[in-house]
């Protein structure tokens, strides 16, 4: 199953990276790294998320930093929807 990244996932995603990247390089590079892999999964377990209050989005919690990543099971694929860490709303 495919992957496909919103534009507002994307942005989410790199500003994590450049807010971390100004304090520590190796931080933000672990931390995009362990999102990446977290939603990678869902291409062999698209429905490994659990499902939301919002119709047909899921939820999965990257387990490191506790990013949680919502998106939808669209055909032969995965959208992310968007990111946001566990203290965000």
């Amino acid at each position: 199953m495919n992957v496909r990244y919103s534009r507002r996932a994307l942005s989410q995603l790199a500003s994590v990276h450049e807010y971390l990247a100004a304090r520590n390089l190796a931080a933000a590079d672990n931390v995009t790294a362990s999102i990446r892999s977290t939603v990678a999964r869902l291409r062999e377990m698209p429905l490994l998320g659990k499902a939301t209050d919002e119709a047909d989005v899921h939820v999965i919690i990257e387990p490191e930093y506790l990013y949680r990543v919502f998106y939808r099971v669209e055909a032969q694929r995965v959208f992310v929807i968007r990111m946001l860490h566990g203290r965000q709303s």
